[in-house]
């Protein structure tokens, strides 16, 4: 006999060893300690305990399901609330235990106001996954369900569709040197004053204006939030006459050797020269040079930034979908 509660706190050891279970059954997730699994998920501030429930049969945990309704997003009737984590044990599926529990979070979202439901990387709490076919080469966070996944079919039949797709890139970097057309570009850009360079304050100028020209305020606050930095990290730019005209973000590696990718970014009076491309491959000449052994990031298939990811020799790892439904 199945059971269903609320989330209570006595339960959290279980809800580990039911995702260490998944992590077994998956190798496409990453096994992560009692203490990562705690930091992730309970001691996120995008956890909620009135948006999780529990599935027991007797004492033993046999699912749980948790979802949120973002404290930013209260005072907007038009924003979704979030599931981040749905598992079932596997000798327990297909026993309509997943759908109870996503009965109860779907009531969650609806006596909190929503109109709709997302898995979607917006939720905050996403779960790291590993490059199929690597030596373990991991992306920090799953954006969205795998297509054609065991959780992308349930949430089809529950109502959802399909959103937007947004794509896996990686490379591994132990052999990566500069495309012989950027060189030879950048040969062309030498004689009009058009250099790539790492950000000098003392040199550069013009990144304010760049920050406004853009139209992005994502890629503006990271700028920003680096300069603020008692040290800030390095960061390559596109300069014309050494004004600003085109930004990679902070370059360094991560601790699991990934090197890191905020994103890129060319005044819009200077695209179509090649400083994208330019400007993203020495990015990844950078991080191969500092001690990065592979890089990994996402993109919406509809963002044309993938072409020069492509260019570079990524290669499309996985594809992902943000599932929605309407209430």
């Amino acid at each position: 006999m199945i059971k269903y509660l609320p989330y209570e706190e006595k339960y959290q050891d279980q809800m580990y060893d039911v995702f260490n279970e998944l992590t077994k059954e998956e190798v496409f997730f990453k096994k992560l300690t009692k203490e990562e699994f705690s930091d992730k998920l309970f001691k996120n501030p995008n956890f909620k305990k009135e948006g999780t429930f529990l599935a027991l049969e007797g004492n033993k945990l046999v699912g749980f399901a948790s979802g949120s309704v973002k404290d930013t997003d209260k005072e907007n009737p038009n924003a979704s609330g979030y599931i981040h984590t749905f598992i079932v044990r596997k000798e327990y599926r297909r026993q309509g235990i997943g759908s109870k529990l996503y009965d109860m979070l779907e009531k969650y979202f609806k006596d909190n106001g929503r109109n709709s439901a997302r898995f979607v990387f917006l939720s905050g709490i996403c779960w790291p996954w590993y490059i199929p076919h690597t030596e373990k080469h991991e992306h920090p966070g799953m954006p969205a369900a795998r297509m054609n996944s065991d959780f992308y079919l349930f949430l089809y039949h529950h109502g959802y569709f399909v959103n937007s797709i947004h794509e896996g890139f990686h490379l591994p970097l132990s052999e990566y040197e500069l495309p012989e057309k950027v060189v030879k570009q950048e040969e062309e850009n030498a004689k009009r004053g058009l250099f790539v360079e790492i950000y000098d304050p003392k040199k550069h100028y013009g990144i304010d204006e760049f920050c406004e020209v853009i139209n992005n305020p994502g890629f503006a606050h990271s700028i920003q939030y680096n300069l603020k930095r008692d040290e800030p990290r390095p960061f390559l730019v596109a300069a014309h006459n050494n004004k600003v005209v085109g930004w990679t973000g902070a370059m360094y590696t991560e601790a699991t050797g990934r090197g890191h990718l905020d994103g890129i970014c060319v005044d819009p009076n200077e695209r179509g020269g090649g400083l994208g491309k330019g400007l993203f491959c020495h990015l990844c000449k950078y991080l191969k040079d500092h001690g990065s052994t592979y890089m990994t990031f996402f993109t919406g298939i509809d963002n044309p930034a993938r072409y020069i990811y492509l260019f570079a020799g990524f290669k499309i790892v996985q594809s992902f979908a943000d599932m929605k439904k309407n209430f």
